[in-house]
């Protein structure tokens, strides 16, 4: 997931505190002694919009790619903010009684009446006639899952985007963890450290790494885009 820091001196202070982002089992900022080290945060805890602390940090949670919404969405039974049919049932409850005001807050937003609007529109009306007191209930992450249902879009062949979910997946099924090698092998070959590779560089460099046993046609496809 992407995140940013809600804590503006973060550059500002010493090594030490960067060193937040590694891999690590965090406390959640409610821990005291007694229970300190039994109360992680747990995969339910990361989803858009959320804030998690890690070393008394704010982070908040902006954006996941498709390999994460779409793993989320498939085991939706322990996300619940991916789980379209919980969620869409729950708005059953107040989206009858607000039918008419969305409808007018989604046509502000489409002048022309083409019948669609942007993402970011769509979570503003919602949120705007969303009523008070479940709000909180429904992150950003929640809005997201409801968007990407309804969404409509042309298949136009594969997008980086998807690739990029292909090969992430194939690293995942191969269990491939050797990045710090393969970063060091690809930096080997960037002679004039400029942090550019042309694509049969980086194809030769990741067909002659033993541990990354990657499909050609996957890899090319990425590359080669």
């Amino acid at each position: 997931m992407t995140l940013k820091t809600l804590d503006e001196d973060l550059r500002n202070k010493t090594s030490m505190a960067h060193s937040n982002l590694r891999r690590m089992k965090a406390t959640m900022p409610h821990s005291t002694g007694w229970n300190e080290g039994r109360c992680f945060y747990e995969p339910t805890d990361f989803y858009v919009g959320n804030v998690i602390y890690v070393r008394n940090t704010p982070y908040l949670l902006l954006e996941a790619d498709e390999y994460t919404y779409d793993y989320l969405e498939q085991h939706c039974e322990k996300f619940p903010h991916s789980n379209i049919k919980k969620i869409t049932g729950e708005f059953t409850e107040w989206v009858p009684d607000k039918c008419e005001e969305l409808k007018n807050g989604f046509e502000k937003y489409d002048p022309e009446k083409t019948g669609y609007i942007n993402f970011d529109q769509f979570m503003e009306v919602l949120y705007e006639e969303m009523p008070n007191e479940i709000k909180l209930q429904y992150p950003e992450h929640a809005v997201r899952t409801v968007g990407r249902w309804y969404a409509e879009e042309k298949y136009t062949g594969l997008c980086f985007h998807e690739m990029r979910r292909k090969v992430q997946t194939e690293l995942f099924r191969k269990k491939f963890y050797d990045f710090e090698d393969l970063k060091l092998a690809l930096q080997i070959h960037d002679k004039e450290k400029s942090g550019y590779l042309d694509p049969d560089r980086v194809y030769y460099v990741m067909r002659t790494t033993k541990s990354l046993e990657i499909n050609r046609d996957v890899l090319k496809s990425f590359l080669y885009k």
